[in-house]
């Protein structure tokens, strides 16, 4: 049933408010990522599973992106207790704080779990703003000024998108009349909606959810909180928020025109990897020029949706393919930021001499989300590009590949610098094997992904395409 996954993720939570030490509470966090990861498995042979009528159905679309936020957050809650263990014997955290870092990431993913498992629009439009509540003490964890003022700054800008996404609800409501407002009714039904009504509800969805997803122009909260929140919720909030925002988005695709959705979908995919392109070389600090490329990926998602056709697939496969290269990212970020006292990209530099482990992670994790065979993201890039141009989108295609040339220099600029620059040796303690396991079994994903892209995943994929086509 598909309720009993709502149960891990809760069950931790509150192993984690009643824990005496900050170890039990990431035990706790680590075994209920595990059993729904397990749940997530047993699950699948038995879809679509439906629960309290209208309010849940988890199909094959929700159970893609529940395995993508299970994986992560099993390699996050490994993660975390090495990094937090380190933070704790330099004195950046004390045990209260990592204590409230469990409760908080174990009620965010319940709340991401809501939003897969959702089959009322109204349902999954309360799971998003669960999210942001949940996820803004962790911005905020350190305590100081800069997270506090990323920790508002998120808040507010989420909450204005999650109000535009509300008006969204309304317009469609009043668009289906008496039809019930869930995404398998209102598709069906798409003929007899009111299409003034039916537009002006999906472009509130997409300038609401885009806001969580960090489309631009409303991308601004992104690169703060990213930077503010500690490596593990950074790599969560970029790795699996952003793709629920995401799949909210195409839950009311079947519904819309294509002519009236793809190029509002393509326009603002292109000016999200268009702004990045700008802003990727100026960068200083580590964790904002993997939020601005979180962006720039989104950014790349919404345009595969847009163009249509063959880009879909190749979309639906670069949502695994960042998550998995971004998270990398950030687990390595965190312990460079540790190692070197730092989030400057200027003094991070001999990486490799240095730390060859961590170095080889952070310049692999760079070509990988740059999008550089053999690496699953130039896949599933190079799908978007061939399914635009295939779909006579040649000029948006051609502008997209100059943009994705352009932040390719810029990524590997920045990953050479830290990774063969000359620097000071610093004398930290060397990161844990908790926080270099994941760290590699990701870069292996991302690598595999590369080199041989499972057949039966991308034919499901296609399958899952029809369940996000415009009408």
């Amino acid at each position: 049933m598909a309720q009993l996954l709502f149960l891990p993720p809760l069950a931790a939570a509150v192993a984690a408010l009643l824990a005496r030490s900050p170890w039990q509470a990431a035990l706790g966090t680590a075994a209920g990522a595990a059993l729904l990861l397990a749940g997530a498995v047993l699950q699948a042979s038995s879809l679509p599973a439906e629960a309290w009528g209208d309010l849940l159905r988890l199909d094959e679309l929700g159970m893609y992106f529940l395995f993508i936020v299970a994986g992560v957050h099993l390699a996050c809650s490994v993660y975390s207790y090495g990094y937090f263990r380190r933070e704790m014997e330099a004195g950046r955290i004390g045990a209260a704080k990592v204590r409230k870092y469990h409760i908080w990431i174990n009620l965010f993913v319940l709340s991401m779990v809501v939003v897969v498992s959702s089959h009322h629009l109204a349902l999954q439009w309360v799971a998003v703003e669960a999210t942001t509540l949940f996820s803004a003490p962790l911005i905020y964890l350190h305590g100081d000024r800069k997270g506090m003022e990323a920790a508002w700054k998120y808040l507010l800008i989420c909450s204005v998108g999650i109000a535009f996404a509300f008006l969204g609800i309304i317009f469609l409501s009043r668009a289906a009349g008496d039809i019930p407002l869930t995404y398998t009714a209102v598709p069906l039904a798409a003929g007899h909606l009111d299409p003034r009504f039916l537009r002006l509800a999906f472009l509130f969805f997409l300038v609401g959810y885009g806001t969580k997803m960090g489309l631009a122009p409303m991308h601004t909260w992104l690169p703060d909180a990213h930077s503010q929140a500690p490596a593990p919720a950074s790599a969560m909030l970029s790795g699996v928020l952003l793709n629920c925002a995401f799949l909210s988005i195409l839950r009311v695709a079947p519904a819309i025109p294509g002519t009236y959705a793809s190029p509002l979908m393509i326009l603002f995919g292109i000016v999200s990897i268009a702004v990045p392109a700008f802003l990727v070389a100026v960068q200083r600090d580590i964790k904002r020029l993997l939020a601005f490329s979180s962006i720039e990926n989104m950014g790349i998602v919404s345009l595969g949706i847009g163009f249509g056709g063959a880009a879909r697939p190749a979309a639906l496969l670069h949502v695994l393919n960042h998550s998995v290269a971004k998270v990398l990212l950030f687990l390595v970020a965190g312990d460079l930021i540790l190692r070197f006292g730092t989030q400057r990209i200027r003094k991070i530099r001999g990486v490799l001499r240095q730390a060859p482990l961590s170095g080889f992670l952070l310049f692999g994790g760079i070509l990988a989300i740059a999008g550089s065979p053999p690496f699953g993201p130039f896949w599933s890039e190079f799908g978007i590009l061939a399914g635009g141009v295939a779909g006579g989108h040649l000029a948006v295609a051609l502008f997209y590949l100059v943009l994705l040339a352009v932040l390719f220099g810029s990524f590997l600029a920045h990953g050479s610098n830290m990774a063969f620059g000359e620097g000071e040796r610093n004398t930290a303690t060397p990161a844990e094997w908790w926080c270099l396991v994941p760290a590699c079994a990701l870069l292996f994903a991302s690598l595999w992904m590369g080199l041989h892209v499972p057949a039966g995943l991308y034919k499901a994929l296609e399958d899952l395409s029809s369940m996000v086509s415009f009408s």
